[in-house]
């Protein structure tokens, strides 16, 4: 290893229901759902209404700063188009010759110029996996600003994303040629900077084995506390690591399963079209990880025998994402996009317990260690929709400030935002607010943080949109004027 990352604050409970480490081939079934939204873009059809499309296909396509992106078809089937609400889906009616084979051209590291690579990229539906300092978001496909560094994070610990060890044991070849491929999007003399847990460890080792002796490589290890798989965190520590950084240096993120389909689709010609998500928490009866085509409704991922359909809706919310940053999803029209990695599944409320501020919480976690679980090391069993208390005013405790990982002050905040004071929040940093929802999980007053802090960065950014607008009328009059 080349040394350790540290990051300011983090936590990461002990949660019931973590998938098991075995991956499970899911059945490919007959119909697949598929949104036309994806990382803040909205893909527009270029398929008609019931024509058939085979394997690797494109489906929509999205403009991105001069370049095109595209969605693949995650098998062969009939189209049908979809309108719901203003908002555009597709349904895939799944033909009997969903055959995986090689779509595209192949490659070889060492022949592939960085032009093509970003484009049979964009084509895969890999480029959206990116995300760039420069941007926050996906990088441009016409980027001028090359990266100095791309990390390869391989650490996932929010409860329960896909863990990074399940990918790299199932997916070895795939993702140390995805690796091999990723200098040719460098600047000269740029690294990819791999992340991985400690050096003893047996998956680490390997990596290291394998990749030895290339000199843009560089490995790390970091503490298992989340966010660290967060890409401003992670990209901001790897910053702090190492002083050769720049503070205009650009850097890109892409996790493991993200490489695994670089990979995949430069090595072997194929595009996106299955996904390893993790099926866990307390709600779901039997946790696991399972390898997906992408449109796979969320039903399949409830059943014990994995049969498309054969699940029941359980009494649970169901997140897409993480305890702490997922969102819900609907039980019965849910299914599995580009993106996924995972599948929370959060027990409804149940009736609360008499007294239970009297109870040691053997199988209950906090923040605070007043739990009797931090002795015994027992994973919380309680966790659910219930919030264990009603909300109550801000009491000063301080747990936010000692937990955020981008150093803020979010019982402050909060205060400057209870009485609307946009400019003073604003000035103390409301804007490195990378999202990732410690705050709110750990507050015992059960303040909503985290949407409040979103909710003030979008009328921020508005109103600087309006301000900027009116500095510009306001210029064209007097050069009319003129």
């Amino acid at each position: 290893m080349d040394g350790i990352v540290k990051i300011h604050g983090g936590y990461t409970p002990k949660i019931a229901g973590k998938p098991k480490s075995i991956v499970e081939e899911l059945p490919l079934p007959g119909v697949l759902q598929l949104n036309l939204e994806r990382g803040g873009l909205s893909y527009k059809p270029i398929v008609k209404n019931g024509q058939k499309v085979e394997f690797g296909d494109s489906l929509a396509e999205a403009s991105l700063d001069g370049g095109t992106l595209l969605l693949p078809s995650p098998a062969s089937g009939k189209v049908i188009l979809i309108q719901n609400n203003g908002k555009k889906s597709l349904t895939l009616k799944v033909s009997d010759a969903s055959i995986i084979t090689g779509k595209y051209e192949k490659f070889q590291p060492q022949r592939i110029t960085a032009e093509k690579m970003r484009q049979a990229l964009a084509k895969g539906g890999i480029w959206p996996l990116f995300w760039s300092s420069r941007t926050g978001e996906i990088p441009a496909l016409t980027e001028t600003r090359l990266p100095k560094a791309i990390i390869v994070n391989c650490i996932l610990t929010e409860p329960f994303r896909a863990r990074g060890k399940v990918i790299l044991r199932r997916s070895w070849n795939r993702i140390v040629a995805g690796i091999r491929f990723l200098p040719r999007l460098l600047i000269d003399y740029g690294t990819i900077q791999i992340i991985l847990t400690a050096r003893h460890d047996p998956v680490a080792r390997m990596m290291y084995v394998d990749l030895a002796g290339h000199a843009w490589v560089r490995f790390h290890s970091v503490p298992l506390l989340y966010p660290i798989e967060n890409p401003r965190i992670l990209s901001q520590a790897i910053r702090k690591s190492d002083s050769s950084f720049k503070k205009d240096d650009v850097i890109w993120v892409i996790d493991v399963q993200g490489v695994e389909a670089l990979g995949a689709c430069l090595a072997e010609g194929l595009p996106l079209y299955q996904r390893v998500v993790a099926a866990g928490g307390p709600g779901h009866s039997s946790p696991k990880h399972l390898c997906v085509r992408i449109g796979t409704p969320v039903t399949a991922l409830m059943s014990e025998d994995n049969k498309p359909g054969g699940g029941k809706p359980p009494e649970s919310l169901i997140l897409r994402g993480g305890l702490f940053r997922g969102e819900p999803v609907d039980s019965v029209t849910g299914a599995v996009q580009y993106d996924d990695d995972a599948f929370f599944f959060l027990p409804s409320a149940a009736e609360r317990q008499l007294i239970s501020f009297l109870r040691p919480g053997f199988d209950r976690t906090s923040y605070l260690p007043c739990f009797a679980s931090r002795i015994t090391g027992a994973p919380d069993r309680h966790i659910s929709t219930m919030q264990r208390g009603e909300k109550r005013p801000c009491i000063a405790c301080g747990l936010c400030e000692s937990a955020c990982p981008a150093r803020l002050i979010p019982q402050v905040l909060h205060r400057y935002l209870y009485r609307e004071s946009l400019d003073e929040a604003e000035k103390l940093g409301l804007n490195l607010c990378v999202n990732c929802g410690l705050c709110t999980y750990i507050c015992p007053s059960k303040i909503e943080l985290q949407k409040q802090f979103l909710e003030a960065r979008e009328q921020i950014r508005l109103e600087h949109e309006e301000i900027a607008a009116a500095a510009s009328s306001k210029s064209e009059k007097n050069e009319n004027s003129i």
